[in-house]
């Protein structure tokens, strides 16, 4: 099987993965290397949140940068000069709104690009590399929502998502790689090995990938509301945007268990909460 890898932190579905060999993982379990938890492990400033970290942010924006490089040239660029000004006088004001809460060091530069196709959906890539899809842009109904998928993105990258996901990935694969290799060497469990690795597999993805998946959209959420109030925007326009969000997708998505991304309904209501406690305003 061809090694992929997706480093992809979209407001939609798509939570980055990487899939190791199953040599490479053997191996780093020989070497003793694959599990590193307690020198990996470290508390995000911006979130509070405790983060398994295995790869360092210039990693994974190294192994990002092929998957960038062709995205822009398959996919069309607007050539709407209107629309990408809109997006990136957008993006620029939301990003000073973290840079002034000291969560990203200014200066930086970034490549924003804007595509054309109706995908209701952004993400942003290691590197500094934000996506915006033309549908996104065409959902919202003003700036300040705009702000909200823009500041959602930015979030991503302050809480390091892409390289948590990473790891948990890679340690989920490695808990699998061990599993099927005690299999293996036991002669009772040899009976059930196909059962086992079933469950097992179906254990880590419903139990440890998607949960911490939907946790990440949850904290960028949030991050991105802190930066459009930063910035001036209507905080109770990210509100409206999930409700926008909810009306678009519906018996479109996969129940919420089974899914990288929490029910968009469940943000609208996590978000309305996160503002009146904030005291950013009262919805």
């Amino acid at each position: 099987m061809t090694q992929r890898i997706d480093i992809d932190s979209s407001i939609f579905e798509g939570a980055p993965r990487i899939n190791m060999s199953r040599r490479a993982i053997i191996s780093g379990l020989a070497a003793g290397t694959v599990f590193p938890f307690v020198s990996s492990c470290t508390t995000n400033p911006a979130t509070g949140s405790s983060q398994l970290l295995l790869f360092g942010d210039d990693q994974i924006a190294s192994m990002a940068a092929t998957a960038w490089t062709d995205m822009k040239a398959q996919t069309p660029v607007t050539a709407n000069s209107r629309l990408k000004n809109r997006v990136l006088s957008v993006w620029e004001r939301t990003l000073h709104g973290a840079e002034n809460q000291g969560h990203i060091t200014a200066g930086q530069n970034w490549d924003v690009a804007v595509f054309d196709t109706d995908d209701v959906n952004a993400f942003v890539m290691p590197g500094n590399r934000v996506g915006v899809y033309r549908g996104i842009t065409e959902l919202t109904e003003n700036d300040d929502q705009l702000s909200s998928v823009l500041g959602h993105e930015t979030g991503h990258v302050v809480g390091r998502h892409a390289a948590e996901r990473m790891s948990v990935s890679v340690v989920s694969q490695a808990a699998l790689v061990a599993g099927q290799i005690a299999i293996t060497q036991s002669e009772e469990l040899k009976k059930y090995g196909t059962a086992i690795g079933a469950l097992g597999g179906a254990a880590l993805q419903f139990g440890v990938i998607l949960p911490y998946s939907r946790r990440h959209e949850l904290e960028a959420d949030k991050l991105g509301v802190d930066y459009m109030h930063t910035a001036g925007y209507d905080v109770k326009q990210s509100i409206r945007l999930w409700e926008l969000m909810d009306a678009n997708s519906k018996g479109q998505r996969p129940p919420e268990f089974m899914s990288t991304h929490p029910d968009p309904a469940r943000r609208a209501d996590e978000l309305r909460t996160y503002i009146n406690a904030k005291g950013y305003a009262i919805v």
